[in-house]
């Protein structure tokens, strides 16, 4: 709840969690890990384009759009608002505007996982709970 308040997350994000499978008690925790994955994988491809002469920036715009579909899917909704000023950097082909907005994309990513940690580490516990429970 209190990252919803915060803004961090949005509705799409409290509604996967309290749809949570109960045949797959773990499908929030590998949503998330999954997200942290890719999204974290995203983030080093696009810094490895930050330094180059030649920028495709349509490549780099198609990167930016999947962490916001991405982050969009589980409600990140932190993520989300940071991808579009990346998306408008790369639309206009503005390398410097690029290059400032991706580490503040990299910081907003940072704070997510660690506040999404704490809600893994909580699901984690629950699932504990449930297995202990159905085995007795």
């Amino acid at each position: 709840m209190e990252l919803f308040l915060k803004g961090l997350v949005n509705d799409k994000f409290n509604d996967m969690v309290y749809l949570r499978n109960n045949t797959e008690p773990d499908s929030v925790v590998r949503l998330i890990e999954t997200y942290f994955a890719d999204v974290g994988m995203i983030l080093s491809e696009l810094s490895l384009h930050v330094d180059t002469l030649k920028v495709d920036f349509a490549k780099l715009a198609s990167l930016a759009r999947e962490i916001e579909d991405k982050s969009t899917s589980i409600g990140a909704e932190h993520m989300r608002l940071a991808c579009s000023d990346l998306i408008k950097a790369c639309d206009a082909e503005h390398k410097k505007n690029f290059s400032r907005t991706l580490p503040w994309v990299k910081n907003e990513f940072t704070n997510t996982r660690k506040k999404l940690d704490a809600v893994v580490q909580m699901e984690r516990r629950i699932i504990r709970v449930w297995s202990s429970q159905s085995s007795n």
